[in-house]
């Protein structure tokens, strides 16, 4: 049975990490929005992958701010009941770690269920999504991503067309202008439509213009060729492969857990270890969150950003030496994942024998 004085706990640590999330996760999202739209507008990312891109990208970013918010949450809320000598009052009563980790396990564990979703699963299907719609526009010809009304740059920024009207199917434009620069003319030809037509034997796209009229000349000299044409084509494209292949963070859960690729069981026991941190940073929370009378309200905070900094980098330097099989697979993360428990338990028990010899006294 929970008591009032633990419900008051959860709801304190819940709010303060809630608060800490909100505030982190928009803090990380306003720079990678920053770096996703810059993708756009380069043209590397089409707009109609923009959400998935982000959508991916913000559940990444939530899996690992989860887990700070949470570290921070607790060292926040409890040493702030500390400083109020609200904690100090309770333990004088009896109230020890034992009761006090009652209410960080019970936001504690709605926090890592989302956290391994978000890892595991949510964050990598995100990203598999994002990429087909990225393939699927890279796939489509070059005369079907036009915009109507205005002036497109080709690819190969060769050429510059201009067309008034475009069918329902998109593989047919009306009144076309197209112009084309080289280093000893300007071309410039008009077409009533231009409709694709592809090379079967070498897989090349073409735009085949009928009829119209082909200008060639220099501007500002009176010399120019008036050509007219029935059809002409224009090489738009060259047979190309336009699928990516598919990242390791990319891949889902189950392809990794069967996979017997080193690098897919790197990315496995990431995924594992990120939930898995929430717990150490748990349970290493409570007796950090000690602040002893002459210090300062958010004394705490300052130490604990610093112990995460300290593990997630240990995590990211095993996983870098994991992938360059400089450290065996059986030892993976449990190495950094063993010192921050040995440290939980020394400084637990350190807190314990203190409180015992004050309550003695």
């Amino acid at each position: 049975m929970i008591s009032i004085v633990q419900r008051y706990l959860a709801l304190e640590i819940l709010k303060t990490t809630a608060a800490t999330s909100l505030i982190l996760f928009t803090i990380l999202m306003s720079n990678t929005l920053g770096s996703v739209l810059s993708d756009v507008s380069n043209g590397e990312t089409p707009i109609e992958a923009l959400i998935p891109v982000l959508l991916g990208q913000s559940i990444q970013v939530l899996s690992v701010v989860l887990s700070l918010s949470f570290f921070l949450g607790v060292v926040f809320a409890l040493g702030r009941l500390y400083k109020d000598h609200e904690l100090i009052v309770l333990q004088a009563c009896g109230y020890g770690y034992r009761q006090l980790y009652v209410p960080m396990l019970i936001v504690l564990i709605p926090v890592f269920l989302i956290t391994a979703m978000c890892s595991l699963w949510l964050g990598a299907e995100m990203l598999q999504r994002a990429k087909l719609i990225i393939d699927e526009k890279n796939s489509a010809h070059e005369i079907q991503r036009m915009k109507v009304g205005q002036f497109n740059l080709s690819k190969d920024k060769q050429h510059v067309f201009f067309m008034q009207s475009i069918s329902d199917d998109k593989l047919e434009i009306r009144d076309v202008i197209v112009t084309q620069k080289t280093k000893n003319q300007n071309v410039i030809e008009t077409a009533k439509r231009g409709r694709n037509k592809l090379d079967e034997k070498t897989g090349d796209l073409f735009l085949e213009l009928s009829p119209g009229k082909r200008y060639e000349g220099v501007a500002g000299q009176g010399d120019y060729r008036i050509i007219d044409f029935e059809k002409h084509g224009i090489l738009m494209e060259r047979k190309q492969t336009r699928i990516s292949p598919i990242k390791v963070k990319e891949k889902s859960l189950q392809d990794i857990i069967y996979s017997n690729k080193r690098e897919d069981r790197v990315e496995f026991l990431w995924r594992v270890t990120i939930p898995l941190t929430v717990v150490i940073l748990g349970f290493l929370s409570i007796p950090l969150a000690y602040i002893a009378p002459r210090q300062g309200r958010y004394g705490k905070i300052g130490v604990a950003l610093l112990v995460f900094i300290v593990y997630l980098n240990l995590l990211g330097l095993t996983k870098t030496a994991l992938n360059r099989e400089n450290l065996p697979l059986w030892l993976n993360f449990w190495w950094v994942h063993s010192i921050f428990i040995v440290l939980t338990l020394i400084m637990l028990k350190r807190r314990v024998g203190q409180l015992w010899n004050g309550n003695k006294a």
